[in-house]
């Protein structure tokens, strides 16, 4: 069972808190408000994962790193809403601490830490070198500059028109496969979104990392077909839909590892599987108390 931090009046807690079960589906990877925030007294997250929450308290940076029950760490999981309030000095410590407890109060939850493997990807660049642009602005920007709301402003190719200025991360998929608008982006920053594209459906996460020696920004384009991987569902499902696939019969574009080359002159070359900290659920209520 996973021991929380001691404290001689005992651990911080909320003023008030409350999480609710939803309903199954997919969750929404924002928390609003809490330390650091323009709203520090106060924290919502609506349609979360168990296992977002949980990496959210345990300061664990992807949720992949979290395993335990099917119920939890497999599609389709529960989602909950959870609020809370608290002093608006809260440090992020004292905030995490008073999450864990809660968390595991409420879902009667028992846990523990081990190191697992993981695979690895090294970014690199490929013989020839990258054919990347660099960003006209190579200042760091802001945090959070990244998100785009909305619906983006398109070119004749397809790919989405950036918001002047910002780093930023624009995808657009379907039929036609994906076509990706990055302004401003350094390589440790696609190493990081890469990570979602090379895990294969229903694995633990499979990690980029940047090798490639490029400093500074960067913007480009890709466009690829990871069509196997969008779906992510197990080998059952995936066949009993195949007859009529949402995707489509397929755009022809190159796969992730393809694209990377041909366009960016970059390449994903296998490393070392890595060991991490997992969090390992043991067990935990799907109903909180007090739902």
């Amino acid at each position: 069972m996973f021991c929380i931090s001691a404290y001689a009046q005992g651990p911080p807690q909320f003023d008030a808190a409350t999480v609710k079960l939803l309903t199954n589906g997919f969750s929404n990877p924002i928390m609003k408000g809490g330390p650091g925030t323009s709203d520090p007294g106060r924290v919502t997250w609506e349609r979360a994962w168990l296992r977002d929450l949980v990496a959210k308290a345990f300061h664990i940076e992807d949720p992949g790193n979290i395993a335990g029950p099917g119920w939890i760490v497999g599609m389709g999981a529960p989602v909950y809403t959870f609020t809370a309030t608290m002093p608006a000095d809260t440090s992020r410590h004292d905030f995490e601490i008073m999450m864990q407890k809660f968390l595991v109060d409420q879902f009667r939850m028992t846990l523990h830490h081990e190191l697992r493997a993981f695979t690895a990807y090294d970014l690199v660049a490929a013989p020839g070198g990258s054919k990347l642009k660099a960003s006209a602005d190579q200042s760091d920007p802001p945090d959070l500059s990244d998100l785009h709301m909305g619906i983006p402003e398109m070119d004749a190719e397809g790919f989405a028109l950036a918001p002047p200025g910002r780093r930023t991360a624009i995808t657009v998929s379907g039929s036609n496969g994906y076509h990706d608008t990055f302004q401003r982006y350094s390589m440790a920053d696609l190493a990081k979104y890469l990570t979602g594209f090379v895990t294969p459906p229903g694995e633990r996460t499979h990690y980029v990392a940047d090798q490639t020696g490029l400093a500074g920004r960067y913007d480009f384009k890709l466009k690829f077909d990871n069509r196997n991987d969008a779906i992510r569902v197990g080998p059952d499902v995936q066949a009993a839909v195949a007859a009529s696939d949402p995707l489509g019969p397929g755009s022809g574009l190159p796969t992730i590892f393809k694209a990377l080359e041909q366009q960016l002159g970059l390449r994903l070359a296998k490393a070392k599987d890595i060991q991490l900290d997992t969090i390992v659920i043991d067990h935990a209520d799907q109903m909180p108390v007090g739902n």
